[in-house]
């Protein structure tokens, strides 16, 4: 490569002396490097004397290829050092449930802001596939609820947000615009998420009611948040969701904060955390991470909770 480098300085200088300036080497040195390339490939690749310079139609022809071969290795160094700050590359998301309503677009736009050559690939999966995605390599980055307990997986929480009662049209208690407690939910039957799936939804789901002495009575049990609120829209239950399924605005359900007890307040809000496989990191997925706790920007969801300063 360094011998192209020559020959396309000589070939558009057509003078050895100007051309070795340009090099930032003396002219004997960049004179060798062009016979011994002539040597290698066999044929004269300029015509000169002293006081002229010319490209052989051979010379031309390397020159052409030269060019594009520097103008290749130009590219490639510019990406390597692209990527290697994590500017470049590819970028693979779990995800799952409630958080595409908000969160993941949220984090995912502050992103693009600096990383526009980084190519994105979504995975939508659940909680546990996520894990084992995670702990194979298949992903680069997930979106969990919180807790998760993986020794090789590390979490820091990102972001939270309540949990709403979604009722069905016609149910007795949207005659009134107010919050619902669990305890007004008793006579109802429940829509909620497979607790395979789920993960502690319909634990805490379970926990909400008995504090409120009761034990739910489920109906339905579907495997994401759409399912669920679908369900709930047929008329066939009520259910407790994060309050970002509002955003899915489908017809036949209406919304009410949930309130609770101030000793059970941490069972009404959902946790969520991004999650990456222990060890060393790749540079974009660094990058993304980095970019997910800088200093906060305006916020594109316009009511995501992003957290900057939580811990593992």
């Amino acid at each position: 490569m360094r011998q192209m480098r020559y020959l396309v300085a000589v070939g558009e200088e057509l003078n050895f002396t100007r051309a070795a300036e340009r090099c930032h080497i003396s002219q004997p040195p960049l004179s060798r490097a062009i016979r011994e390339l002539e040597s290698e490939i066999g044929t004269r690749l300029f015509d000169r004397d002293k006081h002229h310079v010319a490209l052989t139609p051979a010379g031309a022809s390397l020159m052409l290829s030269a060019r594009k071969a520097l103008a290749a290795l130009d590219d490639g160094i510019h990406l390597a050092r692209r990527t290697g700050m994590g500017l470049s590359g590819t970028l693979t998301f779990g995800f799952g449930g409630s958080t595409v309503y908000s969160l993941l677009p949220s984090l995912v736009r502050r992103f693009r802001e600096t990383t526009a050559d980084v190519e994105l690939r979504f995975s939508a999966m659940s909680v546990l596939h996520q894990i084992e995605a995670l702990r194979s390599g298949e992903i680069d980055v997930g979106i969990l609820r919180l807790p998760i307990f993986d020794e090789l997986i590390e979490t820091r929480f990102v972001h939270s947000e309540p949990l709403v009662a979604a009722l069905p049209l016609g149910h007795p208690l949207l005659a009134h615009s107010g919050a619902v407690s669990p305890a007004d939910l008793r006579s109802s039957r429940f829509v909620t998420y497979e607790s395979t799936r789920g993960f502690n939804f319909q634990a805490d789901l379970l926990a909400l009611c008995r504090l409120a002495n009761f034990d739910p009575e489920i109906a339905h049990e579907a495997p994401t948040t759409e399912a669920v609120i679908g369900i709930v829209a047929c008329g066939e239950g009520v259910a407790i969701v994060p309050a970002s399924a509002e955003r899915l605005r489908m017809r036949g359900v209406a919304f009410r904060p949930l309130e609770v007890p101030d000793a059970t307040a941490e069972r009404a809000v959902v946790r969520f955390a991004l999650a990456w496989r222990a060890g060393e990191l790749g540079a974009t997925t660094r990058k993304f991470i980095d970019s997910v706790f800088a200093t906060p920007g305006p916020d594109p969801t316009g009511d995501a909770q992003v957290m900057r300063d939580g811990g593992r």
